[in-house]
């Protein structure tokens, strides 16, 4: 069903205010009418700040607020889960942060849930609308690669580094999602079944470097069991061969991707947000791709594809049309993540399609 304005109530105070907050402010057709965080005070201080009607502490009371129509779960992951299920069980849209839930099973009903209830239901990829990851999709699509051999993709930088004493402990707990692998990973993973078709199969190598850390939210240094560290080998369906290799704890290093894919015709080229081509026999020539509107707002990397997202989202809504990625690509997504653990764990590949 169409909507006119779109009440947005948003779930976390972390990312969820530094990047969410303001931007869905800034967005035609949207409204921000309520935000939760555990800590009540937490809460009100930033409806105080923002102007936002409602501060509440339970993600189940945020959800059946009148005036929330759409609810933005951008939680620890592990309450990705409960926090969606309260919203979608209410009758709410649901944007959720990735890593969408702790395994493929919570996916899956999440899935599920929402189709039977009639909501949307989106996944907060939002570096999808990035202009050369579109454009390359559609020289893809238009057939510059021909047949596709082989993907691969690196990203290595020191973000648990300059991040040590800024960072939640959930980020480095595996039984709370933590980890690089569905932090970073779970962005490119989406990028490539997006670009390239499914991923069938994984073999994985997940590591943790470093292993002490001393969190925000904790008075002492406590020890890190998520991965910091993977080196994925992928089997596409259509028979392509990838590799995806990515550090967050890399002692220096911007954590930029560079992801180049080759075909039997040609290559294409992801260098951060440069967009390279060239055919078989040519040097690779960088192609011209549009920039993102600059939003009214300054902040990080986030900022332009998620205004981007947002506008997309209310558009959508008001239309009354799919949007996409939705909560089926999470539980694609989550399937490949669930396979890459799995198979560190087993030392052999482990099929995901």
């Amino acid at each position: 069903m169409a909507q006119d304005e779109i009440g947005v109530g948003i779930i976390g105070t972390g990312f969820g205010v530094r990047v969410q907050l303001p931007l869905w402010q800034h967005t035609p057709g949207a409204r921000v009418t309520a935000v939760c965080s555990h800590s009540a005070d937490r809460a009100r201080q930033v409806a105080d700040r923002f102007g936002i009607p409602h501060a509440v502490a339970d993600y189940r009371e945020i959800a059946e607020l009148a005036d929330v129509d759409l609810v933005s779960v951008v939680t620890s992951p592990d309450l990705h889960y409960p926090a969606s299920m309260a919203a979608i069980e209410a009758g709410k849209h649901v944007l959720c942060e990735k890593p969408f839930a702790l395994d493929e099973a919570q996916a899956r009903e999440m899935w599920e849930a929402a189709e039977a209830k009639g909501v949307a239901h989106m996944v907060n990829f939002e570096f999808r609308t990035t202009p050369a990851r579109v454009r390359m999709k559609e020289m893809i699509q238009d057939g510059y690669l021909g047949s596709l051999n082989h993907v691969h993709t690196t990203s290595f930088g020191n973000f648990v580094h300059w991040t040590e004493g800024r960072t939640a402990s959930w980020w480095y707990g595996a039984k709370t999602g933590g980890g690089w692998l569905g932090a970073s990973g779970s962005h490119t993973l989406d990028a490539m079944r997006w670009l390239f078709g499914e991923i069938v199969a994984v073999n994985a190598t997940l590591e943790t470097f470093a292993k002490e850390h001393k969190p925000i939210d904790e008075p002492d240094r406590i020890v890190a069991d998520a991965d910091d560290t993977f080196f994925l080998t992928l089997r596409f369906e259509n028979g392509a061969l990838g590799a995806f290799l990515s550090s967050a704890a890399a002692p220096t290093g911007t954590g930029a991707m560079r992801l180049e894919a080759h075909g039997a015709d040609g290559s294409l080229v992801l260098d951060g947000d440069q967009l390279l081509a060239g055919k078989k026999g040519e040097a690779l020539a960088e192609v011209a791709v549009d920039e993102l509107p600059d939003p009214p707002v300054a902040g990080d990397q986030h900022y332009k594809p998620f205004f981007a997202w947002t506008n997309h989202i209310v558009a959508a809504l008001s239309k009354g049309e799919k949007i996409e990625p939705s909560f089926e690509d999470g539980w694609r997504s989550q399937r490949i993540l669930d396979a890459a653990r799995a198979s560190s764990e087993a030392g052999r590949w482990v099929e995901c399609g």
